[in-house]
């Protein structure tokens, strides 16, 4: 492995007028230690008795650090679409999406249905979503009902424009079911889609896997909201992450 991102801890960050100071202890005694700051390589050091020091300056205390070690010799190669770009992406959520151009003889009162499997098990039996394909009630229309505004074709509910898919489905194909998933811990997930009409009928379902490879945003905004000298209380305010 050309570099290492475990056993290195950064241990003290100081905010100055300049930007950044940044302490880290790593094992690593025979490397070189690498600091991108906000994705581009800032600098590297090697270190001294474990330990690294760098300045940033200009730096902020929402810019995004990473310290990676390297072998002595390759602190000029940047290495970070490698080590942190894919694991550093934020999000933990899947999307499933269903065109609504593929259901022509579905009715306003017919529901889809997502499943998900647990992280790594094949069989997707936990219902994550249900509800009715039209949402509002609304249906088939015909050709043209909405000309004008986006409807020409198989729903009239505001279809972007037409020829999307032509010889296929005239104009329909942009409009979207869309369903999000709360925060999964990372994984490979099962996913199973069908839709059940008013009298019990069941589509054929629509099976795949998924991976959740990415981490949660991160809480940001980190402040002191009061201090209790009585009590020796701090409290503290923060901007949760959206994605737990």
């Amino acid at each position: 492995m050309p570099y290492w991102t475990t056993d290195i801890r950064i241990v003290r960050v100081e905010e100055t007028l300049l930007g950044l100071i940044v302490t880290a202890r790593t094992a690593h005694l025979d490397k070189v230690v690498q600091c991108y700051l906000a994705g581009e390589l800032a600098g590297w050091q090697a270190p001294q008795d474990g330990q690294v020091s760098f300045v940033l300056p200009q730096a902020g205390p929402r810019d995004t650090v990473f310290l990676l070690a390297v072998d002595v010799g390759d602190e000029r190669t940047d290495y970070f679409q490698q080590a942190f770009a894919a694991p550093a992406a934020m999000g933990n959520r899947l999307r499933v999406a269903l065109r609504r151009d593929l259901l022509d003889g579905w009715g306003p009162t017919d529901k889809w249905r997502i499943w998900r499997s647990r992280p790594g098990n094949s069989q997707a039996d936990i219902r994550i979503q249900e509800s009715p394909i039209f949402p509002a009630g609304q249906g088939s229309a015909g050709w043209g009902c909405d000309w004008g505004n986006g409807g020409w074709g198989f729903s009239g509910s505001k279809a972007p424009g037409w020829g999307s898919h032509w010889g296929y489905t005239w104009g329909f194909g942009i409009d979207y079911l869309a369903y999000v998933t709360d925060g999964l811990p990372r994984g490979v997930y099962a996913i199973c889609a069908e839709i059940e009409d008013a009298h019990g009928n069941v589509s054929p379902a629509f099976r795949t896997t998924a991976r959740v490879d990415g981490y949660a945003e991160a809480a940001d905004d980190l402040a002191v909201a009061s201090y209790d000298p009585i009590n020796d209380a701090l409290v503290l305010s923060m901007t949760p992450s959206k994605d737990i």
